[in-house]
């Protein structure tokens, strides 16, 4: 009967604010409305997808919509935030409430372990983020104390780089140098939860030469794992790409256990985590961490610094707020 009423083109949806159909294949779109082999990259063009052609569109169809995929279950895209918190809040493990979708963080889970709280679902969900909360609420972390050593950590190696910078340009006799931002921006981002967070020490060339690229590139595995999961034992069995990823994978493992080393000797934000849950049940969820802040706060960052370096006027403006502080 679903597939029937998918052929017909029926809407599924019923109430005050019913999605409008999006249909799978439409010319000059920028993308298909769902994740493959070949767009997986670009998640952006994806959901500009949904929106490319609702300018016929009236009141809550032009925000929501749904794609179908005969066989598949619907898809629901929103832009609308009343719905979007009304999701949010009725997401639990009650009855009738809506459940937390496991299958968007099925390649991570394969990578880390799937007692992470991406993967997790409801009592065990409740259960890991409550324990996590005390050591990472804002209440905890939004310290001047806390802060002022993440500037510090910060600050020493921007100006480590920064000579690094002036040297090579004085050698080259350059004023203007082209170099790729992201890398530099993740090295920084891994120190700062490897050295304040977990509080362990590791040298800042090992995280940018080695640590960095395996993280990201597992990063790139986690994802295409979910798109196309079988592609996940190819990589595994065959060639170079399979050893090189079962080398990243034995660097995040090691990081990891770096990580838990702080727990051992009661250094950075472990103090504050408040369980006696073993070492063993912590492994997944810090490989998520690890990978997780790298990329998004990564990410965030180098596009902040991308647009003020095309806005000197912005640059001297949070220059001349920030340049007299002493606490954060």
């Amino acid at each position: 009967m679903k597939l029937l009423n998918q052929l017909r083109g029926l809407n599924p949806f019923k109430g005050d604010i019913v999605p409008s159909r999006l249909s799978l294949f439409k010319p000059g779109r920028p993308s298909l409305p769902f994740p493959h082999p070949w767009n997986y990259h670009e998640p952006l063009r994806i959901l500009d997808s949904f929106y490319f052609d609702v300018e016929d569109k009236v009141g809550s169809a032009k925000h929501n919509r749904y794609v179908d995929i005969p066989g598949l279950p619907y898809v629901l895209v929103t832009r609308e935030p009343a719905v979007i918190k009304a999701i949010l809040l009725d997401s639990d493990n009650k009855p009738g409430q809506f459940d937390r979708d496991t299958s968007p963080a099925a390649g991570i889970a394969r990578a880390t372990g799937e007692d992470t709280l991406l993967y997790a679902n409801r009592d065990q969900w409740r259960n890991q983020k409550k324990v996590a909360a005390s050591p990472f609420t804002r209440s905890s972390l939004f310290q001047a104390e806390t802060f002022a050593e993440f500037e510090s950590t910060f600050r020493a190696t921007a100006r480590q780089r920064l000579e690094l910078l002036r040297q090579g340009q004085a050698e080259r006799g350059e004023e203007i140098t082209r170099m790729e931002l992201e890398p530099e921006v993740q090295a920084v981002m891994l120190e700062m939860l490897v050295t304040n967070f977990f509080g362990t020490e590791v040298p800042y060339k090992e995280l940018r030469d080695t640590y960095v690229p395996a993280i990201t590139r597992l990063i790139d595995f986690m994802v295409s794992d979910t798109v196309i999961p079988r592609s996940r034992n190819f990589y595994k069995r065959f060639g170079a790409r399979g050893r090189l990823l079962r080398s990243d994978a034995a660097h995040l493992r090691r990081l990891t256990e770096l990580a838990l080393l702080g727990r051992q000797n009661g250094t950075g934000l472990w103090p504050r985590f408040k369980s006696d849950v073993p070492d063993e049940k912590l492994v997944s969820n810090i490989r998520v961490f690890l990978a997780g802040a790298l990329e998004a706060t990564s990410s965030f960052a180098t596009w902040a610094i991308s647009h003020l370096s095309r806005r000197t006027d912005l640059q001297e403006r949070i220059f001349e707020e920030t340049k007299d502080l002493d606490e954060y």
